[in-house]
């Protein structure tokens, strides 16, 4: 008779959600590329010059343009973090819970909020700067509409997956 392994206890993740792990490790990598690239654009546009007593007015606001066109890049580092926690829970066989329930809300919510910082607050605020006072700006491209679209999806999904917590817990207490 063999004896059992870790995968055998009842309370060992399926392989099915062992094999999630992975996909924490590829956000974590995503974030980092997309951290470099944020950097070295951000140094493009404010890192060359020279900060002096006269010039540190348009240093600032050259680096805070600079973060406000990348701030739908931010944003969306923020959203793999919390893909890259959820699917290292999800790996450890912990998937309906209420930590993983706010991380899908706060990861749809944050999609949504990178849609509307690239298409209206950025070129927006953009138009401001220079002077054009045009008003509000709606620049919507594709990318921006499909990642306002998978935002509201994962908020939907949460919503199921709320529904799948509340079945979780009343089958806990009938056992």
């Amino acid at each position: 008779m063999t004896s059992p392994d870790a995968t055998d206890s009842p309370n060992a993740p399926a392989a099915s959600l062992r094999d999630t792990s992975w996909l924490s490790i590829a956000a974590i990598v995503l974030i980092v590329m997309l951290l470099g690239s944020v950097a070295a654009d951000i140094a493009g546009k404010a890192g060359a010059q020279v900060v002096t007593q006269e010039n540190w007015s348009e240093v600032l606001n050259a680096f805070l343009l600079a973060l406000l066109v990348n701030s739908p890049a931010l944003i969306f580092i923020g959203v793999l973090g919390d893909f890259a926690g959820l699917f290292s829970r999800t790996g450890e066989g912990e998937v309906f819970t209420p930590r993983n329930l706010k991380t899908l809300r706060s990861a749809g919510s944050g999609l949504i909020w990178a849609a509307a910082s690239s298409s209206l607050i950025v070129p927006t605020v953009l138009s401001w700067t220079t002077q054009d006072g045009r008003g509000v700006i709606w620049d919507v491209n594709d990318l921006a509409l499909g990642t306002g679209a998978m935002g509201l999806a994962i908020l939907g999904l949460a919503h199921v997956f709320a529904e799948g917590i509340r079945l979780k817990t009343d089958s806990e207490q009938i056992i």
